[in-house]
């Protein structure tokens, strides 16, 4: 089922990462990553070498096995090919494909992302929406994503029938920046009806703010950019508002570890 899902990405990769919600990282050397941003429940399937998440305690995530991520801001990542090569494949998922799912009564110890192997059900499940991607309309699309969710919840992973503890002020900024990144502290205010005080308040009390919120999707959006395409360091820092391709190197290191050029060499 893995070489399945990997043929079937490989014959359509340029269609997979022009698509706003899957995609493919792969790396011919180590990557090691910190404080990726995971502004969305985000499931990413191992399809060639390891995956290492987590600082002080590290979830080894091996070839044929999944991670879930539900409930997570930002979290550390290693990268690691085997043979010269690093495939996984990403699909993010929207806080509203939880919404209707059947509620557990008994409360489940949950960590922040849910872990586990593809079987055949999943791995047919994932190949039937990979094959829709580049067709199907967003109604479509929603609909496959959830139905991947319920099987998952169906395979025992009981802890998806939760609503995940996302920061509803926060998301809503997040959207509005995604949507525009040059939109202003008063055009937020009006499009999620809160007076200023009202929006800082609650983002405080999330833990976030405004600066912060849209660092984390610039520089979300740049990592993802140099681990989908080849557009060079300088077109990727301008798409993600900065003038000096300079500048954007040296915050792009401050904020993941390495620099921009660091990670195409391990492409």
């Amino acid at each position: 089922m893995i070489n399945n899902i990997t043929n079937k990405l490989n014959s359509l990769d340029a269609i997979i990462n022009s698509s706003p919600c899957i995609s493919t990282y792969r790396s011919k050397k180590r990557q090691i990553l910190l404080n990726i941003p995971i502004l969305k429940p985000l499931l990413i399937i191992i399809l060639n070498g390891h995956k290492l998440v987590g600082n002080k305690t590290k979830y080894t995530c091996n070839v044929g096995e999944f991670i879930f991520f539900t409930n997570m801001q930002s979290v550390d990542m290693r990268n690691i090919p085997s043979n010269s090569n690093y495939l996984a494949l990403l699909i993010e998922f929207e806080f509203s494909d939880f919404y209707n799912l059947p509620l557990k009564t008994e409360k489940i110890k949950y960590e922040g992302y849910t872990t586990g192997s593809i079987n055949d059900s999943l791995g047919k499940c994932v190949l039937q929406f990979i094959d829709m991607i580049d067709w199907a309309p967003p109604e479509i699309l929603e609909g496959r994503r959830i139905e991947i969710i319920k099987l998952l919840i169906s395979m025992g992973y009981e802890n998806l029938s939760y609503l995940p503890n996302h920061k509803e002020t926060t998301q809503k900024v997040i959207n509005l920046f995604r949507e525009n990144n040059k939109i202003t502290t008063a055009e937020i205010c009006k499009k999620v009806c809160m007076s200023e005080s009202t929006l800082y308040r609650k983002l405080r009390s999330e833990g976030e703010n405004i600066l912060k919120i849209k660092e984390k999707i610039l520089m979300g959006k740049a990592i993802h950019l140099l681990q989908t395409t080849n557009l060079s360091i300088e077109r990727v820092s301008e798409q993600v508002g900065y003038a000096s391709s300079l500048r954007f190197s040296q915050r792009f290191k401050l904020y993941f570890g390495l620099t921009p050029r660091d990670l195409k060499n391990t492409k």
